[in-house]
């Protein structure tokens, strides 16, 4: 599952907004205990001058509501170190994501929130009042800790390339999600995470136009799903070709004829390295034969390009780690026998051959048509289950087949039913109650792919990550397969609970 969330540690919206007596502004106002995040800007509630032109005189006159979120980076650090995300900053992707919380006020139209990364410590505090501005304490529109001033009153920030990002909204019921993956690679590289200042443009501050108010819910929200995140989004997918491997075709892209093939080797119910190797790696070869391998290896081609007898398999990498136990070999073949034979073996134990496993799979041909048709697919998923304890992380199986697939009473008598395997599949995951969604399709290069489903020969999965999911409620998982060019939805629901915890 390529898709980790990080709840936000702090928050805290500040305010130079007059109080209800229009004399004085809440500018030692406090409201980090608040369950929602505020920003606005009102021109002209008092009787100072309006410039029609943007002036200084405007954006010293005005009244403004903006909003801080900090992340614990040191988490994300942690977890790129072990794995769990991928340590090369270029194959990952952060956003942040703030949830739009609706009110009775009025809500601007067809404008812009700037995001920057601040540049100062500063503190939550324990402030409610959003209205009066009765709460005092730090950190506030003056002060970013007790007794400390921030550098520039409103909060101080980072200027430069990498530093700001913008995010637009039509309507202004909006969510705000925005790719703040530049600002997190210099947190992750050397500079100091203090967060991000949200607020509305300097061209608005300094204008005579007035913006109000946007409202998002904070981290101490009652709704689980509308709290601030920090959202990492990459590729998961493993794509063992063992189901569909492909014989080299001059009508395919070069990229399209290597094939990868996977050795998972379990032991005891846990995967293991195989001991003794040198470099942990393994040799590949392939044989024809009819029930077993026969013969001289045949001649397969390296992703090189380069004709050869075997190729080297190694433990797989994943996110900057080895993976324990699972061996990958990538390879092109023109063999076309009905069945062929994959041996993995070594010869650095004592010098001797050792053969560790021999596979087998049916190689597939590519080829053209005479017309376009597209095919239309039903799924189901093989081992869902009825509910699951939030945190549990379930391998989904699903089963995909061709729609119009009929069998008849020889075929499911004298042979097991496969799978269809769609190499370009996605899940996406709702709560049936409203049908929010929770997860959504990461399709696409500039998602990441993060939803991509892997597959093996058993068909396409993914895991679940049930952590990001409430409990006592029902979910539901829907498909989209990427086929000629354009993604289907396809129209079946399957549907869990997350159970509550016992009281």
């Amino acid at each position: 599952m390529g898709i980790k969330r990080y709840f936000a540690d702090k928050d805290n919206t500040i305010s130079n907004a007059f109080e209800n007596s229009l004399s004085d502004r809440g500018t030692t106002a406090n409201m980090g205990a608040a369950d929602i995040l505020e920003a606005f800007v009102i021109h002209g509630q008092t009787s100072d001058t309006i410039d029609v032109a943007p002036s200084a005189n405007n954006a010293a006159n005005a009244e403004q509501t903006r909003f801080i979120v900090q992340f614990p980076i040191s988490t994300v650090t942690a977890d790129m170190a072990a794995g769990t995300l991928p340590s090369a900053t270029g194959s990952i992707k952060f956003y942040l994501n703030l949830y739009n919380a609706p009110h009775g006020d009025t809500t601007p139209l067809d404008y812009s929130l700037d995001v920057f990364m601040l540049s100062e410590a500063w503190s939550e505090g324990t402030g409610l009042d959003m209205d009066n501005y009765s709460d005092l304490g730090a950190s506030n529109w003056l002060t970013s800790s007790p007794g400390i001033d921030w550098t520039d009153a409103g909060g101080s920030y980072l200027s430069g390339v990498g530093t700001q990002k913008t995010a637009t909204f039509d309507t202004g019921l909006e969510n705000l999600s925005v790719d703040v993956s530049d600002q997190v690679y210099k947190w992750l590289d050397s500079t100091d995470n203090y967060g991000f200042l949200i607020k509305l443009p300097d061209s608005v501050v300094s204008g005579s136009q007035t913006v109000y108010t946007k409202k998002f819910f904070s981290r101490t929200s009652e709704f689980f799903h509308y709290r601030p995140t920090l959202e990492a989004r990459w590729d998961s997918s493993r794509k063992d070709n063992r189901g569909n491997f492909f014989i080299s075709s001059s009508i395919a892209p070069s990229a399209d004829n290597i094939n990868t093939l996977y050795l998972y080797n379990i032991v005891r119910g846990q995967l293991k390295n195989i001991p003794g190797l040198t470099g942990n790696t393994l040799s590949l070869e392939i044989k024809s034969g009819s029930t077993t391998p026969v013969g001289e290896s045949l001649e397969i081609q390296n992703i090189a390009g380069v004709t050869v007898s075997s190729v080297t398999a190694g433990l797989l990498q994943e996110n900057g780690s080895t993976v324990t136990g699972v061996y990958t070999a990538s390879l092109a073949s023109t063999s076309s026998y009905d069945t062929v034979f994959d041996v993995w073996h070594t010869t650095s134990l004592g010098g001797e051959r050792t053969n560790f496993y021999t596979g087998s799979y049916q190689p597939n041909s590519f080829g053209t048509v005479d017309n376009l048709k597209g095919e239309e697919y039903t799924s189901s998923i093989t081992n869902l289950k009825d509910s699951y304890t939030q945190g549990q992380v379930p391998q989904i199986r699903v089963f995909p087949r061709k729609k119009n697939w009929n069998p008849n009473i020889y075929t499911v008598a004298s042979s097991t039913t496969t799978p269809e395997i769609i190499e370009d599949s996605y899940y996406q995951v709702h709560r049936i109650v409203d049908g929010m969604i929770v997860i959504p399709y990461g399709t696409g290069s500039s998602n990441n792919n993060f939803t991509k489903m892997s597959y093996d020969v058993s068909g396409n999965y993914f895991d679940l990550n049930t952590s990001y999911l409430e409990p006592g409620y029902a979910y539901g998982i829907t498909f989209a397969y990427y086929l000629q060019g354009e993604y289907k939805e396809q129209s079946e629901v399957f549907k869990f609970r997350i159970k509550e915890e016992d009281k």
